[in-house]
Order: structure tokens, then sequence, then C-alpha cells
């Protein structure tokens, strides 16, 4: 019994003493586990108090690290303490690593490496053309730890789907089904991934602009089907059309197709639109003017009258009724008759610039300013955003369905100086009586 006690008392001892020295190695950092996401770098120091102990250190799959360079590595500071480097943590880094004192009986200490990784797409291409009517599927691979979750949106708005393979919407595990596409489906997708972790949130989206192939249809612009245009005079005829891709725009008369020259006709064409400028030398002019617009998928065609109309006159009562340091009101009008006829004033156009402008451009009114008004009996029009203590050079035009008619004779106007900040009121005052004097006849407007 004495010999059993012994051995009993022994036992606890030496369980006892094991304890102890388990307890005696540690780490630092001494958390139990220690979260990193990947590419993140980490080193963790095991240390034995007995300086005599030979430390190594374990992986998750038990194999002993022995590198001195390189991802993963040890660094021995002293002959007590052990490093472990992760250069760049990994996903597969992820488990229990261990220090353990072989020869004291393999006591050991372990750290648990929980290893997140951020969200990223596979996929990088943001535009895709889809042929209308057909099936399309917009790829979005996400990768991530935990795994994250995906949402679908279209223009902003949140994707409804459903799970029938007939609806319109499918998500699939890495992308999304879209049937039987339409023109209505051209527009911006969304591939919205979210992932929530003990130590962080995120969120990162990819947009894919998606186009639908088409054939050309016409845009919901008015069309004019008959235009008017005096001889020495302009016609411009417009052709828009939708497209993708998109439409190549010709003009055509009879059975010949137009270029554009400087003598007789200026094409000028975007993606989805087509100018073309006649320039009436005669009477033979007028005539039908056809636009094509053509891709692969289809070709669309109309045409547009040019009959011969008459120049509108010149405008009359061309004058200055007021004035500011920023704005003219500038008085027009032309003849009209009691009753509408086609070819009567239907607005105006006025072109200005300053004088220093003017004499940059050599003479020239290509880069003047302009400005378009309705026709309305008894209105006056108005010049804004001047620049004030400035003189003006401003002449108009008449306009009607046949196009525009000479220039007025070239006015100068100047604008009023501006007055210091206080004086503000007195300028207004100022500028409302000036403006009335002009009316009754009795101040002259400044000329320059």
């Amino acid at each position: 019994m004495r010999l059993i006690g012994f051995i009993l008392n022994l036992a606890a001892l030496t369980a006892v003493v094991w304890g102890n020295h388990h307890e005696s190695l540690s780490l630092s950092p001494a958390e139990h586990s220690v979260v990193r996401y990947t590419n993140e770098s980490l080193i963790v120091q095991c240390r034995s108090p007995n300086k005599d102990v030979k430390l190594h250190w374990k992986s998750p799959r038990g194999e002993i690290i022995r590198e001195h360079k390189g991802r993963i590595h040890i660094e021995q500071t002293s002959p007590e303490q052990l490093k472990i480097v992760f250069a760049h943590i990994a996903l597969a880094d992820k488990g229990n690593w261990t220090c353990e004192a072989p020869d004291e009986g393999l006591h050991s200490k372990s750290l648990d490496l929980i290893v997140y990784q951020k969200i990223t797409f596979t996929e990088n291409a943001t535009v895709m053309t889809v042929k209308e009517g057909d099936k399309a599927t917009i790829l979005c691979e996400v990768k991530g730890e935990p795994q994250p979750n995906v949402t679908w949106h279209f223009n902003g708005q949140p994707i409804s789907t459903g799970a029938a393979d007939d609806s319109k919407f499918r998500i699939l595990a890495d992308g999304l089904l879209i049937n039987k596409v339409t023109q209505n489906d051209t527009g911006e997708y969304a591939c919205r991934a979210y992932q929530v972790n003990s130590i962080a949130s995120d969120m990162q989206e990819r947009t894919v602009l998606m186009k639908i192939e088409h054939k050309p249809i016409w845009s919901k612009s008015p069309f004019v089907s008959m235009q008017y245009a005096y001889i020495n005079g302009t016609a411009t005829l417009v052709c828009e059309s939708l497209a993708e891709p998109p439409a190549n725009f010709t003009w055509h008369r009879k059975h010949n197709k137009l270029h554009s020259n400087n003598k007789l006709y200026t094409i000028e064409s975007d993606s989805y639109w087509s100018l073309l400028t006649i320039h009436v030398l005669n009477a033979s002019a007028f005539d039908n003017y056809r636009c094509r617009a053509a891709n692969h998928l289809g070709t669309i065609e109309r045409t547009t009258r040019l009959e011969q109309g008459d120049k509108p006159p010149a405008p009359a009562n061309f004058k200055l009724r007021g004035f500011n340091s920023n704005t003219f009101d500038v008085v027009l009008s032309a003849p009209r008759g009691q009753e509408r006829r086609p070819m009567d004033v239907n607005g105006f156009r006025i072109e200005y610039m300053t004088e220093m402008e003017f004499k940059s451009e050599a003479g020239k009114w290509t880069n003047a300013k302009r400005k378009d008004f309705r026709f309305e009996e008894g209105a006056t029009f108005l010049l804004t955003n001047l620049e004030p203590a400035t003189v003006y050079l401003v002449r108009a035009a008449s306009r009607n369905l046949a196009g525009f008619s000479d220039f007025t004779k070239v006015e100068k106007y100047k604008t009023l100086s501006l007055e210091p900040r206080s004086s503000s009121g007195a300028l207004e005052s100022t500028s409302l009586i000036l403006g009335l004097m002009t009316l009754m006849g009795l101040l002259r407007p400044r000329l320059g």
C-alpha cells in the first residue's frame, strides 16, 4: 500500500511539473487566436525561460518550419526565443501553429491563425454587347473569406429574380442571366458583394454597361418631311437614328449618293445623327433628298422634300431700348399681314461680339455669340451675361421657313460700368432711370 501511495504521489507531482512546464512557454502576441487578411504580415515570438531548450515551429499540417527566409520562415533571435515570420499571409495558412520544446517532453504553445480574404472580382470587363432577342449572362465571380453575399442592381434599382428558367432575370453562381434581351435592358448592371466578419465589414461593386445590338430605329425627334429654301440660300436637313452598333448615314438624291463638297453639299455626321446642308445655287436644288441609316442588322431610310420658298425681309425697327452693366434690351420687328402665310417671319437671330473680339477675328462673324428668338408682336429681346463697360457690335436677321434674311447694319452699344459694391442700390436706381429715359426717347444710347 505504501508503494502504491508513493507512486500516486509521484504521478501527481509529475503532472504538476509537466503542467508548469507547459505554461512556461509563452507567445507574443499572447492571444489564443489572431485574425489577419490575406497578404498581410505577422510575426509571432515563442519564448522559453530555459536558455538550453531547443524550440521549433510546426504548421497546421504538422510540418516543422526550418527555412530562414521566404514567405514563411523562422528567425532565431536568442537561444530561448524563436520567431515565426509570415511575410504574406495566404488563405492556406489558417489553422493552429504550434511552438514546441521537443527536448523537454514535447511541451507546446499554440496559436490559432484566422485568415480572411477581402472581396475581389475575377472579371474586369466593363462593357458587353448582346444581340436583341438573345440570352445574356453578365459574369460576376466573387472571391472572399468568408464568402461574400451578392445582390444585383439595374440602373440603380434592385433586380427581382425568379427561379423559373423563363423568368426575365435569374441569379447564377457566377453571374446574372437575362432572358430575351430587348432595348429596354440597355443600361448599367451592378454586382454588389457584401462581406461581414468579426473584425470588419466590406462592400465592393462591379458595374457592367450592357449594350443591346439592334437595327436602326428613328429617334423620337419630330420629323420634318418638307423644308423650304430660297435661291442663293442654304437648307439643312437632319437625320437622327438610334442603333447598336451606331448606324452609318448616307444621303441620296434620286439614284445618286451625295458627297460632302464646298460647292453644293456639306455633310456632318456623328454616331446618332447626320446633317446635310444644301447650297441652293439654282432651282434645280429643289428635289427629294433621302437619308439612309444602316448597320449589319438592318437599314432604314426616309425622304425629305426641299421646296422653293421666299427669302424673309430683314428686321425693321432694330434699336436698343434699354441697357445696364450686363444686359441689352433690343427691339426688333418685321412686317406681317393679317392672315398668316407660310413664308411669314417666325423668329429672329441676334449675333453679337465685343469690339476686341471683332478685331481679333479680322472682322469675321464666324465665332460670334448668337441667340435665336421666336417672333412676338411688340416684344423686346434680352442679351444677358454681358461684360460691364464693354463695347459690343450687334446685328440681327429675320427667320422664316426658308431660312434667314440678310443681317442688319452693325450697331455699336456699350454696357454700363460697375459701381462700388457699397453703392449697389444707387446703381440699380441709376440703371432704372436710364432705362426709363431711353424708353421715353430722352436719352440716346451711348455709342463706342
